[in-house]
């Protein structure tokens, strides 16, 4: 046998150690009970307490929400237990009664909130969410995408961010929704680099021959300027934000959000060197002033400030100039030529014809049927890089994906 079984302390103790009842009794079953040991009716009791029967009754119900405290301590004497007791079952009883009513409330807080900071037409139109009114689904979408522990910790994001974006861009929900994914994706893949604008400049033109890998050239780009101390990031497109990109710091360091405006794989590459040139150029300006994007200043959306112009016309100067469009355009329909014109010039054969549609009139479907046309497919590349809305991996698998294959 064993030393436990000789052991006559743990024996007694065992004994005389009372089992943890596992239904405890509430304030009414203690007042019954407490009835019956006295054998008298409640009216007695009501009057040994000089207590009126509204308020035990809400007292042993749990329907009395607010209580002279007094009142316990009179039920407390009469039932001869400890006047905590007589509280804690009191406050329990009050959960049980209250707390459907509680919930509720908390539920229609949340989705207010819900209402107020998304929208969720659009997320249903995307494939973020499935319903419209199974609230229970909507939060645990939104939480597993957004990487929230909880949908009330969503909060706007408090980043200087300057934008490119087009021209019916507005101050809404999906916009603050993708600044807020841009914020804390650029945050969780904690870029140990110091930006070194000598190193952006010195390697600026390899950037644009990168173009010619549809599939790994623009990854390849993004690796090599996380070295450099920028971060550059893929966030999915909300429709009604019509963004191109975004530049703004984290811990002082550059980051630009890019995402996949209108569909063209071109677009993804002028939306980078646009932001890059924000980066060169007015990055002090974007540090010391720390601009948010309020309803007051609805003017940095606006593709026709200063800023923007330069930075859309150094992207076009950089990748395919309007002078060489001009001159290739008689060729345009000649596809090996404008092939050999694109290799020549370390460009994609699409970004001539993006850009040939561009310079057109905006009705002319001809020319921006040729560049849907010749416009290559890049879901491989978007699978490297974005967090897609109809996927269930969640935000944190998400950023472990990209951080063990991208940045690094």
């Amino acid at each position: 046998m064993s030393n436990r079984e000789f052991d006559s302390e743990d024996v007694l103790r065992r004994i005389f150690e009372p089992t943890p009842v596992k239904v405890k009794d509430t304030l009414e079953d203690l007042f019954i009970q407490r009835l019956e040991s006295l054998d008298i009716p409640k009216t007695r009791a009501l009057n040994i307490m000089s207590m009126s029967v509204r308020t035990l009754d809400g007292i042993l119900s749990g329907e009395q929400k607010m209580i002279d405290y007094i009142q316990l301590i009179k039920l407390a004497n009469f039932l001869s237990i400890n006047t905590e007791e007589v509280v804690n079952l009191y406050i329990e009883k009050l959960k049980e009664i209250h707390e459907p009513e509680l919930e509720n409330r908390h539920t229609n807080k949340k989705i207010d909130f819900i209402k107020e900071n998304f929208n969720l037409a659009e997320l249903k139109k995307v494939g973020l969410i499935k319903s419209l009114t199974n609230y229970n689904d909507i939060i645990d979408s939104l939480c597993n995408y957004f990487g929230l522990n909880d949908i009330l910790d969503y909060k706007d994001p408090e980043i200087g961010i300057a934008f490119s974006a087009g021209i019916r861009a507005k101050r809404n929900s999906s916009i603050k929704n993708w600044m807020y994914l841009a914020e804390r994706t650029s945050i969780e893949l904690r870029n140990p680099y110091s930006y070194d604008r000598e190193k952006l400049i010195n390697y600026f033109p390899e950037i644009r021959s990168h173009s010619l890998d549809v599939e790994n050239g623009l990854v390849n780009v993004i690796n090599h300027l996380y070295q450099i101390g920028i971060t550059v990031i893929f966030i999915e497109s909300f429709p009604s934000s019509h963004i191109r990109g975004a530049t703004f710091f984290v811990n002082n360091k550059p980051c630009i959000a890019i995402t996949n405006y209108m569909g063209f794989y071109p677009t993804l590459w002028f939306a980078l060197i646009h932001e890059l040139y924000h980066v060169l150029f007015d990055w002090k300006k974007i540090i010391e002033s720390g601009y948010l994007i309020s309803q007051d200043t609805d003017h940095l959306l606006d593709n026709s400030s200063p800023h923007e112009i330069k930075a859309n016309e150094f992207a076009r100067e950089y990748l395919f100039s309007k002078e060489k469009s001009k001159k290739f355009k008689p060729l345009i329909n000649d596809k090996d030529s404008i092939a050999r014109i694109a290799f020549s010039n370390h460009v994609h054969p699409s970004f001539i014809y993006v850009f040939d549609a561009f310079d057109a009139e905006k009705s002319n479907r001809r020319a921006w049927g040729r560049a849907r046309k010749n416009n290559p497919n890049i879901e491989k590349l978007l699978f490297k890089l974005r967090h897609d809305f109809k996927s269930d991996i969640s935000f944190s698998d998400h950023i472990r994906k990209i951080r063990g294959k991208i940045y690094n």
